[in-house]
């Protein structure tokens, strides 16, 4: 009698320890947006003149991204994104001429969240992520546009809360920063030919996210 008693507690516990692991673990699917201050640093390199100039780009972008991830419990999750940086434009002025920068990233990112609780329903969220981008700068002229692609990697951390709307619905809200280190890349046409050294590109401002719990 105690033996199938002890068998039955068992089992009650298992199954509930089981539905528990069901509830707390899953796919989920996510979107946010964000509003980033980004700076580019680089030295631009004009070979007809042989002179270097300061090739630093800045300016305010929104980024939007899609998010696939599984959620180990309700403290660890990780993630599959992608990340893209609409135009944002600024000017090289250089002895002669002004030159206008503009800038388009694209980005393939895996991130880990910790999500411990702090309040009933809401969350702290601590994450870090990288992986690889590539940009499209164009440098324009009165006379002539240059384009040319970047590839690099790239890595950030933010910081924020979640707020549970139901078992299934979260929306997130937070501040993120990172950055990303490209190669350096020729534009050349005709007569005209400049190297955009090893350009740095620092991101960070703040994001609203939903996610969706299976």
């Amino acid at each position: 009698m105690k033996l199938k008693l002890f068998s039955l507690v068992a089992s009650v516990a298992l199954v509930s320890n089981l539905a528990l692991a069901d509830e707390n673990s899953g796919i989920l699917l996510g979107i946010d947006a964000g509003w980033f201050h980004t700076k580019v640093k680089s030295d631009l390199d004009h070979t007809k003149n042989n002179k270097k100039f300061n090739g630093d780009l800045e300016g305010n972008v929104p980024v939007f991204g899609l998010r696939v991830g599984y959620r180990f419990s309700e403290n660890h999750r990780i993630y599959g994104a992608y990340n893209y940086s609409s135009e944002f434009s600024d000017v090289i002025n250089t002895t002669r001429l002004k030159i206008d920068g503009e800038f388009t990233t694209h980005k393939f990112l895996l991130g880990y969240d910790f999500t411990p609780k702090i309040f009933e329903k809401t969350r702290a969220v601590l994450g870090v992520y990288g992986g690889y981008a590539r940009t499209d700068l164009t440098l324009k002229t009165s006379f002539l546009s240059l384009s040319q692609d970047f590839d690099g990697y790239t890595y950030g951390a933010k910081i924020g809360a979640l707020y549970e709307l139901n078992q299934a619905n979260e929306i997130e809200f937070g501040f993120k920063a990172e950055q990303t280190h490209y190669n350096t890349r020729n534009f050349y046409q005709s007569k005209v030919g400049s190297n955009f050294y090893d350009p740095k590109q620092t991101n960070y401002g703040l994001y609203l996210g939903y996610t969706y719990k299976f």
